[in-house]
């Protein structure tokens, strides 16, 4: 007698109920993936962290209003697999050390999952769901994923695209960026009847890259820990496969050519961000000149941004999507494009004398590169700089940052000026601290040409603040950083 494949379907946090979704009721794949010998699809979800536990708990003391609307979405989603097919779908909520792996056929979980067994991840199973469900479409989809960048290249790709294009785009901004989300998005427009409408699909996506036609990788800047320690953020790499073409700067190549050239990837695509002929013509607003490789003529293009958009880094993420966009538009529009594009909350102008970048992925060494470039490129420079904890998975170390910034060979060439630097928020606080400990310990900082004070009880995050505090004056440019997700 035949028997059901068991499969194990973990977190439902980061979207276990849409993977599951799919096997219970997508007839063409949940048959196309059954086990030889085996009858149906029988999906045990692992609510490793025990969120449903908890939705229900709180349910019953304040109703769903208390949710929020993502928790409305999860609980939604769980009851009606569960009402519509309670004898195939079973809620667990076991310990790690209880669970016997050997039971199942499948192991599905996310990547940064804290289980030490041989898995199918995230990316692998929407990959393999796209892959039948919306095979027609991976020809229009671009995915996005690295440490940093991502969001800012999304928009830039989909700003550039828009001049031409109908482009739809999901990124961090519009909410959650787990491999699931393309699922769900593409789900959500099949069933609204706009699937048709948009020319190309343009996606972020956390550690990793899932079936499409174009796949960049931005950058590994720091390879930080994931699962306990069991995988690290270098893992995104391998989803290079999943991408009909991708595109890597060679900076990230030469860090990982090994792993890359172990996977075998045929298409890959090795941009130089920093080649020969490159040349930085203005830091702000930036301008430069980049000659692409295998250019025929051997043109040299002019890139322009305009003044709301500030900080050396850009020239990676004009580089990359300009070598992107070059597949469907041609060189001169696309430099237009560019030219005209504006990015909120990413280093902006918000206003003549106040730059602001309150994006919660800001780690050590973009906000120091960014303080670099700040007090080289204007006179008379104040820094507020701030954060939360806990905005993203990858968190910033405080000391490091302070030491980073302290090493900054800038803050030695500022004439006889001092330069102020307000600290607010959790972040300024440990900072703070930790500056307080290296005065106190007579370490040599005392040289050094800054003062460092402490904003308590406001988090200055954009020039409202600055005028609340009557820190905000006309002879003097400001550059906040404060790293948040919500400002």
């Amino acid at each position: 007698m035949e028997k059901n494949s068991k499969i194990l379907i973990v977190d439902i946090n980061h979207g276990a109920l849409d993977i599951a979704e799919e096997y219970l009721f997508n007839k063409d794949f949940k048959n196309r993936k059954l086990k030889k010998g085996k009858k149906e699809n029988y999906v045990i979800l692992w609510d490793i962290y025990g969120k449903i536990n908890k939705l229900n708990e709180l349910y019953d003391l304040k109703g769903s209003s208390s949710f929020t609307d993502k928790d409305k979405e999860i609980y939604k989603k769980y009851n009606k697999l569960k009402d519509y097919m309670p004898q195939k779908l079973k809620l667990i909520t076991s310990k790690i050390e209880d669970i016997d792996y050997s039971e199942f056929s499948d192991i599905i979980a996310p990547v940064h999952c804290p289980i030490n067994v041989k898995f199918k991840t995230f990316h692998e199973s929407v990959s393999e769901i796209l892959c039948t469900k919306y095979k027609d479409f991976i020809s229009k989809i671009i995915t996005i994923t690295g440490v940093k960048g991502k969001t800012s290249t999304s928009e830039l790709i989909n700003h550039i695209l828009n001049g031409k294009y109908n482009v739809y785009l999901h990124n961090s901004t519009q909410g959650s960026i787990t491999p699931t989300e393309v699922l769900n998005t593409l789900n959500r427009l099949e069933k609204e009847k706009k699937l048709y409408k948009y020319d190309y699909f343009i996606f972020e996506i956390s550690l990793g890259l899932v079936s499409s036609k174009y796949g960049i990788i931005t950058n590994i800047l720091e390879d930080y820990p994931i699962a306990n320690n069991l995988r690290s953020a270098k893992v995104k790499l391998s989803t290079l496969e999943f991408a009909d073409n991708c595109y890597i700067l060679k900076d990230l190549y030469n860090n990982y050519n090994k792993i890359i050239e172990s996977l075998n990837i045929a298409n890959i695509h090795i941009i130089d961000n920093n080649p020969p002929n490159l040349k930085i013509i203005n830091k702000y607003p930036l301008e430069f000149q980049y000659t692409p490789k295998n250019n025929i003529n051997l043109k040299t293009n002019d890139f322009k941004l305009n003044k709301k958009i500030f900080g050396l880094h850009n020239i990676s993420n004009c580089i990359l999507s300009y070598e992107i966009c070059k597949n469907m538009m041609n060189s001169e529009d696309i430099i237009k494009r560019i030219e005209s594009f504006e990015l909120k909350n990413r280093m902006e102008l918000e206003y003549y004398n106040i730059l602001r970048n309150t994006n919660p992925g800001l780690n050590i060494k973009s906000i120091s590169n960014s303080v670099e470039d700040f007090i080289e490129s204007f006179d008379n420079p104040i820094i507020c700089l701030g954060g939360d904890f806990g905005c993203t998975c990858e968190e910033i170390n405080a000391e490091k940052l302070l030491n980073q910034l302290l090493k900054i060979n800038k803050l030695n060439k500022l004439s006889n000026k001092t330069l102020p630097i307000y600290l607010s928020g959790d972040l300024g606080y440990e900072i703070h601290q930790i500056w307080q400990k290296k005065l106190n310990n007579s370490e040599k900082i005392s040289n050094l040409k800054i003062r460092v004070e402490i904003i308590e009880n406001v988090k200055i995050t954009k020039k409202e603040d600055l005028i609340k505090l009557k820190i905000l004056s006309e002879k003097n440019n400001y550059l906040i950083i404060y790293r948040s997700s919500i400002v």
